[in-house]
């Protein structure tokens, strides 16, 4: 017969459990709420960016379809478009930086709709999600060679997590600045249940040594963000940040 003790020893240290807020944990939860605020203002600013950016490309991409429509006519006899078809030409292609402008505001409206549902939901229920990690192995990935690194932290029980380095030591590196690895060996995360906002983060341990430092080729906007689950395997981490693939 096995010995119990043995196989306890073998378990991840890495866990995660649902315990009751304390005061100041509900307090950055209610200041995130108190953060969502809708500002009218600014929506109508942005939409009215995209038409002043759309009128501005239309002042240099204009003359130049004239001039090409122009010579096409001259050379072949044939009119291409009268001046209602370009005025409505014109209008379209404002209306369609308008419209852009117009959906990303009602994609971010959407997202901190859902949000703000989400941070009351962990609010009304009082309970916050502690997670307690154990990492074992890291990579960096830098999108150019003096920018801040994003890491990735392979955990005792597979999963992997996401870390911004600026966040990690509270600053950017300077110029001229030797780099050490920030990556923590222990992290200890508090964040809210349905939400996923992290309201808290300990690190404590040695840094672990990077693996490696791949270039980083991931969008802006589809990068994990700081203290984050990846929801995908640790192999292939580096080809999805690295750009080689889209499969997880």
């Amino acid at each position: 017969m096995s010995d119990p003790m043995v196989e306890t020893r073998e378990r991840p240290l890495s866990l995660s459990y649902r315990r009751p807020a304390d005061r100041s944990e509900r307090a950055v939860l209610e200041q995130a709420v108190d953060g969502l605020q809708h500002d009218p203002q600014s929506d109508l600013a942005e939409i009215g960016s995209g038409l002043g950016l759309g009128f501005i490309s239309l002042m240099f991409v204009g003359p130049v379809a004239l001039l090409l429509a122009w010579l096409l006519q001259f050379a072949t006899g044939v009119t291409f478009g009268t001046d209602q078809t370009w005025l409505m030409a014109a209008l379209l292609w404002l209306a369609a930086w308008g419209g852009l402008s117009a959906w990303r505001v009602v994609t971010r409206r959407t997202r901190a709709s859902a949000l703000r549902r989400a941070l009351t939901a962990d609010i009304a229920e009082g309970d916050v999600q502690e997670e307690s990690w154990r990492f074992v192995e890291a990579v960096g990935f830098q999108e150019a060679e003096r920018m801040p690194l994003l890491y990735a932290l392979h955990a005792d029980n597979g999963a992997v997590v996401a870390f911004e380095e600026t966040r990690l030591i509270g600053r950017e590196r300077t110029a001229g600045e030797a780099f050490v690895s920030s990556a923590p060996s222990d992290a200890v995360l508090v964040r809210g249940v349905r939400s996923g906002v992290l309201i808290s983060e300990n690190y404590s341990g040695p840094s672990l040594p990077l693996l490696d430092i791949h270039p980083l080729k991931l969008p802006r906007e589809e990068r994990p963000s700081h203290g984050t689950q990846i929801d995908r395997p640790w192999m292939a981490v580096t080809p999805w940040l690295a750009g080689r693939s889209s499969l997880g």
